[in-house]
């Protein structure tokens, strides 16, 4: 099983505890974010989905023409 690269160090020599230090601090707010956002209510605006649901809608100028009888 192959292992997602967390952090990746494009250059320079860190040392390993600097490297641990940014992986915790990465970790912690990736975690903090996820909690956050389990918890708030989602907001639905631009939903893909609805633009595939046909949305009936009240119009009450729409007929003015028609004679009922």
């Amino acid at each position: 099983m192959s292992e997602k690269t967390f952090l990746q160090v494009l250059s320079g020599n860190p040392e390993p505890t600097q490297v641990a230090a940014l992986t915790v601090l990465f970790a912690g707010l990736a975690a903090s974010a996820q909690a956050e956002e389990a918890s708030r209510e989602r907001n639905q605006w631009g939903n893909l989905d609805e633009r595939l649901q046909r949305h009936t809608t009240f119009n009450p100028s729409a007929f003015q023409n028609v004679n009922f009888f």
